[in-house]
């Protein structure tokens, strides 16, 4: 694993490199490759490849969120981190599909909670769900699974690569897709949170590469959507 960081104050740097650190030392095994950059252009010149990113927003030349998504050019997988003093960026860092979003001065604490649910996530992400179809039988990860949709009696699961007609209704996806990535939030439609472009009152925007989709939200499920979003991002204390 390697992990990248990207701060123009060095204080910052050190404090996450310190606490990242420790928390690797806390859970065992290899420690990450660390690689350390003060602007967002010196980290672009080394084309780097990463599996976790901490990137902060306010640099001198490109701006992190920018950084963050080349990075996941390269490495669609990448948890991004976004750290900032400043809360004005969460809709473009939403835009942006980050994994977590950290204020400064940095808690210890959050930090090490954030960094948990990134391990899990990775851990989650090779998990394969079996779609069958009329034609047979597709395994899919969870990170490939956009959006579950009901129409009419049709199921659609709408993956990274194409649309694939399940033979298994909603329900069963309801119970089956069981990771905290996943909501429900129409009666016919389940999201990977992952894939969350905007939110509105009564839609939600998927984005993956060059598409997007919309997925209705039941009005009611606003508010209880909006803060369990907010919580995946890491945006709630």
């Amino acid at each position: 694993m390697r992990i990248l960081f990207c701060d123009d104050n060095p204080s910052v740097l050190e404090q996450l490199m310190q606490y990242t650190r420790e928390f690797f030392s806390q859970l065992g095994g290899t420690m990450p490759e660390f690689a350390a950059y003060s602007t967002g252009d010196a980290l672009l010149e080394t084309e780097a490849v990463a599996d976790i990113a901490f990137l902060d927003v306010e640099m001198p030349g490109i701006s992190g969120i920018h950084i963050g998504a080349k990075l996941k050019q390269h490495n669609p997988k990448i948890k991004l981190f976004i750290v900032t003093a400043y809360p004005d960026y969460l809709d473009e860092a939403m835009r942006f599909q980050v994994f977590r979003y950290l204020s400064k001065p940095i808690d210890k604490n959050r930090l090490f909670r954030n960094l948990k649910d990134a391990m899990y996530q990775y851990a989650m992400e090779s998990k394969v769900f079996p779609v069958e179809t009329p034609e047979g039988i597709a395994a899919k990860r969870a990170e490939e699974i956009v959006c579950v949709e009901a129409d009419g009696g049709k199921v659609r699961i709408h993956t990274t690569d194409g649309v694939l007609s399940s033979l298994k209704g909603i329900q069963y996806w309801r119970q089956t897709l069981k990771l905290p990535c996943f909501y429900a939030c129409h009666r016919s439609y389940i999201v990977n949170m992952r894939f969350v472009y905007r939110v509105f009152k009564d839609k939600i925007t998927l984005k993956y590469g060059d598409t997007t989709m919309e997925a209705y939200l039941t009005k009611r499920k606003f508010t209880e959507f909006k803060d369990t979003y907010l919580q995946y991002l890491g945006c709630v204390q």
